[in-house]
């Protein structure tokens, strides 16, 4: 039989254990979409392309691709993480370098999540 403070910690880890799948999901690009896409303010322009703030963790030219990272969002349940999305202009690409701040504009287009726009920050 079990002490009470034993009964007490394995009902705390089993209790971390159930809620961990939320922190620690791996998302693909529509899921990750549609959970950023909850914490607009204004649920007007739920069409309309997204912009998140991320750091580059590296700029694939030839492959036409983005791997960022960005911060944890507790709000919504989102882990930090790191992600690759295809972009649909990599002209600015060979621009960015790793751990480069940016805001990346992110939208859906015929069933394909894509970087749309990239803006520098400074």
């Amino acid at each position: 039989m079990l002490k009470a403070k034993s009964r007490i910690a394995l009902g705390l880890v089993l209790a971390m254990t159930a809620a961990a799948p939320a922190y620690a999901m791996e998302l693909n690009q529509s899921q990750w979409l549609t959970l950023m896409q909850q914490i607009r303010t204004d649920k007007a322009d739920e069409g309309a392309p997204l912009w998140v703030s991320v750091r580059v963790i590296n700029a694939d030219v030839p492959g036409w691709a983005l791997t960022f990272s960005q911060r944890a969002i507790p709000k919504i349940h989102m882990p930090a993480q790191t992600m690759t999305f295809p972009v649909t202009d990599a002209t600015h690409l060979s621009m960015l370098r790793k751990g480069d701040p940016v805001e990346i504009e992110v939208a859906k287009n015929k069933g394909v999540v894509r970087i749309i726009d990239i803006h520098m920050r400074h």
